[in-house]
């Protein structure tokens, strides 16, 4: 893997961590549930990353086609607890 490549996949895990970190910082400033629902959007990310991206290091876990579906289910599980659940 050459340097340029290496950065390119690299860049994958840095956007989904800064993703993460602004949903926790929504989260604390606007509520859970904007922190849930960014959490959801950045699982999307994740999805489209994995679906694109030949090998993004850090978001490859098992084939590429369980990943996208584990990440997508997993987004709109979030996102429809985030919008259903009263208490948040």
């Amino acid at each position: 893997m050459t340097l340029p490549e290496l950065q390119r996949s690299n860049l994958a895990v840095w956007l989904v961590l800064g993703g993460v970190v602004l949903s926790v910082v929504a989260g604390m400033i606007a509520g859970a549930r904007a922190g849930a629902i960014g959490i959801g959007v950045v699982l999307v990310v994740c999805a489209i990353f994995r679906a694109v991206l030949d090998r993004p290091v850090g978001l490859v876990i098992r084939t590429r086609t369980v990943d996208v579906v584990l990440y997508g289910a997993t987004a709109v599980l979030i996102g429809i607890l985030a919008v259903a659940t009263p208490s948040i």
